[in-house]
C-alpha cells in the first residue's frame, strides 16, 4: 500500500492535522501512559493473535512494548496476515515538496491531514520520539500480507531516549482492553 503522491506535494500549514487537534479530541492521551498506549496497539489484533515486538513473538495479550512493533500476525517467523500498515515519518515525508516552510513534525501533520482528507483509514498516530509522527492504517481489503513495522506505543526511541506516545487512536481502539478480552471469552 502506497501513500498517494498528492498527499506529499506542495505541503502547507492549512493541510495540517495538528497534534493539538488530535489531543483535543482525546484529551486523556495528553497524560503519558505507556501501558494504555500499548493496549491501544493491542486492539488492532485479536487477543490470541501471535505478534512480534522487537524480536520477540508472543500472543498479543501478553506482548511487552519495545522500540518496534510489527503490524502483522505471525506463524513462527512467517507473516500470516497484515493487520495494520505503519507509515513512519521517513515514509510520510519521502518525496515531499513544500509550499510553506515546515519542520519535520509539521510536515508529518500536513501529510496526515491530507491522508485523512483523502479518506485513508488511519487507526493510530504515534509520536516517534524523534520529532516525527507515524500512522498505522488499515490495509486495503484483500491485500497480500506485507512486512509492517513501526514505533511501538509505550516503547522508547533508542536514539533520543524519548517515549513513543499515541497522540490519536480510532475510537474502536478506545475500548478497555480487559473488557474486550472478557467479552470475547463470554
Amino acid at each position: 500500500m502506497r501513500i498517494p503522491r498528492n498527499c506529499r506535494k506542495y505541503l502547507c500549514h492549512r493541510d495540517r492535522w495538528r497534534v493539538e487537534q488530535m489531543l483535543a479530541a482525546q484529551p486523556d492521551l495528553r497524560e503519558e501512559d505507556p501501558e494504555r498506549d500499548m493496549n491501544l496497539w493491542r486492539h488492532l489484533f485479536s487477543p490470541n493473535d501471535v505478534v512480534r515486538v522487537g524480536d520477540v513473538y508472543s500472543e498479543v495479550s501478553s506482548a511487552k512494548s519495545g522500540e518496534y512493533c510489527w503490524g502483522n500476525n505471525w506463524r513462527g517467523d512467517a507473516i500470516e496476515a497484515t493487520t495494520a500498515v505503519c507509515w513512519n515519518a521517513s515514509a510520510l515525508l519521502r518525496g515531499a515538496t513544500y509550499k510553506e516552510a515546515m519542520h519535520r513534525g509539521q510536515a508529518c501533520e500536513a501529510v496526515l491531514g491530507r491522508l485523512r482528507g483523502a479518506g485513508i483509514q488511519i487507526v493510530m498516530v504515534v509520536d516517534d520520539g524523534g520529532g516525527g509522527l507515524e500512522c498505522w492504517i488499515d490495509p486495503e481489503p484483500g491485500s497480500h500480507p506485507v512486512p509492517s513495522k513501526g514505533r511501538c506505543p509505550g516503547g522508547r526511541n533508542n536514539k533520543t531516549g524519548r517515549s513513543h506516545r499515541v497522540v490519536w487512536a480510532d475510537p474502536v481502539a478506545r475500548i478497555a482492553w480487559e473488557k474486550e478480552i472478557t467479552q470475547e471469552v463470554a
